[in-house]
């Protein structure tokens, strides 16, 4: 039996990024934020650095006075793809196990655990890169989840829209589908009717 692993942003949500909406609001050069925030991105996301302690980097790099709410969670307002939370649930109609693999933070993290319609309900697992202090394209981030959930790598699937995570996962032997750009949810049908009828 298979297990499928299913990045969450824009794979299973979409409109994830915050970062342009977060440069209008703090005033801050869009470029100059996202070059600053990549340097704190892989802390972030294995939880290593909080949220409002990244906020109090941004007060003193960029003289704002102070940030007063969690913008991270206050710009986070993600949409749901059904398209996808479809195969997800055809899946385990038939019995297969499903979860998230996703790179994530508190903040977003808590806004995605409290979704309703709930759409962890629609997954057997939710494995977050802060709660696991691991985050993809590290093979540690695969293995650990194949380990939980004891999968050999070459019985798993899984499915992200990075090409990097991609890359990584397909070393270890897993099976992968990179869902991105124009045609996707066709090369979805072909992939996953492998296993489900779509």
């Amino acid at each position: 039996m298979q297990l499928f692993i299913f990045d969450l942003g824009n794979v299973i949500i979409n409109h994830v990024n915050v970062l342009p909406e977060m440069a209008d609001v703090l005033g801050i050069p869009g470029k100059e934020l996202e070059e600053d925030y990549m340097i704190y991105d892989t802390p972030l996301m294995d939880g290593y650095m909080s949220a409002s302690s990244y906020y109090d980097h941004l007060e003193r790099k960029f003289g704002i006075s102070h940030i007063a709410t969690d913008i991270f969670a206050d710009l986070f307002c993600p949409t749901v793809n059904t398209f996808m939370l479809g195969i997800v649930d055809a899946l385990r109609d038939h019995g297969y196990r499903c979860v998230i693999g996703s790179n994530t933070f508190e903040p977003h993290s808590r806004i995605v655990e409290s979704f309703s319609p709930s759409i962890l309900s629609h997954f057997d697992h939710y494995y977050a890169s802060h709660k696991m202090h691991l985050s993809k394209p590290e093979k540690a981030f695969f293995l650990s989840i194949a380990k939980s959930e004891g999968y050999d790598p070459s019985s798993i699937s899984f499915t992200d829209d990075l090409e990097r995570n991609i890359d990584a996962a397909r070393s270890l032997g897993i099976d992968c589908l990179h869902y991105k750009g124009e045609g996707k949810d066709g090369r979805a049908r072909e992939f996953f009717s492998r296993f489900i009828s779509l």
